[in-house]
């Protein structure tokens, strides 16, 4: 992993300061990755295109549901899709940990997954939602979000880093981070993982300064970690333990 890390922030001539252009390099047709910085503390972002890529929602079997890793949800799915419930399709290229979870490793807050509500929507809190339809994705308030037949999946976490490109109001806790952000089209679809302690802030702003429209942070601290295998890149970011739901992509 220190090896696969250490060639992808190579590769990534130039990482990005404050208000740079990131140096994306393509790893398929319709996927690209990039490192920018925040003073030592690399941000890794992995683009995907959703007319090419498709993300959903993979929540574990049975209640509390099965926790799984990245690498083990990725590794599952490459041998073909599943259709029993937890298992991801087939194709996987990238799984990273989703939303919130309790003491039993029950996932807190709405979790829709190939189109079924497996947790419903937790009402009366100041988090976001990963809506996923249509090969595009959008980010809306708790409050905003409606059920609606093309939703394919969901992930209701929070807080929220972008609102119309500019960044929240966030509390200064430091802790490694997951994110998703999302340009204005809401066709692109970028995943961010930062395996270094990061304030919440300092991670919006970047975002921001990069021109991504909306961003929502998944869980964090121990629970961040990416499995990722796009063409010629292969990364793997472990966290400590197993989460209860994901967001993968695959392709189409």
């Amino acid at each position: 992993m220190i090896a696969a890390l250490g060639l992808l922030l190579a590769t990534a001539t130039g990482a990005a300061n404050a208000g740079d252009t990131p140096a994306w390099t393509a790893m398929a047709p319709g996927a690209r990755r990039a490192t920018i910085t925040d003073g030592d503390t690399p941000i890794l972002l992995f683009e995907f295109d959703l007319r090419r890529f498709r993300a959903d929602v993979v929540v574990g079997a049975g209640w509390p549901p099965r926790a799984q890793t990245a690498a083990e949800v990725r590794q599952a799915a490459r041998g073909g899709a599943g259709d029993r419930p937890g298992k991801p399709p087939g194709g996987v290229v990238a799984a990273v940990n989703g939303g919130f979870f309790d003491q039993r490793r029950a996932s807190l807050g709405l979790r829709v997954s190939r189109g079924d509500t497996r947790v419903p929507l937790r009402p009366r809190v100041d988090w976001g939602v990963l809506v996923l339809a249509d090969r595009q994705a959008r980010i809306v308030h708790s409050r905003e979000f409606r059920a609606a037949p093309d939703v394919a999946g969901a992930i209701q976490v929070g807080p929220r880093l972008l609102v119309g490109g500019a960044p929240t109001t966030l509390k200064p806790q430091l802790a490694r981070r997951t994110a998703v952000a999302l340009d204005g089209t809401g066709s692109l679809l970028t995943l961010v993982i930062v395996d270094r302690a990061i304030e919440a802030g300092r991670l919006a702003a970047r975002l921001a300064a990069l021109g991504f429209t909306s961003a929502l942070m998944l869980d964090g601290g121990p629970s961040t970690q990416l499995s990722l295998a796009v063409g010629e890149t292969h990364m793997e970011v472990p966290g400590l333990y197993a989460v209860p739901d994901l967001l993968i992509i695959s392709a189409r």
